[in-house]
């Protein structure tokens, strides 16, 4: 299933908004930058993969990976975020998994995703 159009940043003028505005986190593979944006009903996402990673092919593979994880990870966000997720130069040896646990720490620590809902108790079996 792929992600809606208008989940994705396609403006010069947002990268920079979150960049300036926003805040940041380091990863071992990725930056995170984040800004609140009150008029948002969901959330935007931005990838930006320079051109120190690679060639093109895998400047494409490491944004293939980078939106599938916002993909599979999308109920999560809160809603009124932009993210900017910045691909560091570690992330082409990088696995989807790898790059997965990298951006929920990182999303975590800058209170991106939904509090998780502890499970009710389960009844001892008789």
């Amino acid at each position: 299933m792929r992600l809606p159009s208008n989940l994705r940043m396609k403006l010069a003028r947002d990268f920079a908004c979150v960049k300036t505005q926003g805040a940041s986190q380091a990863g071992k593979y990725l930056v995170l930058g984040a800004l609140r944006v009150e008029a948002l009903e969901e959330f935007q996402f931005g990838l930006i993969t320079g051109g120190r990673l690679g060639n093109a092919v895998v400047r494409n593979r490491i944004r293939r990976l980078l939106r599938e994880i916002i993909r599979a990870h999308r109920a999560e966000v809160l809603p009124g975020w932009q993210m900017v997720i910045i691909a560091r130069w570690r992330a082409p040896q990088a696995t989807l998994q790898e790059l997965e646990n990298d951006w929920l720490r990182l999303a975590r620590r800058m209170s991106l995703l939904k509090p998780k809902t502890s499970a009710p108790p389960r009844s001892p079996a008789p």
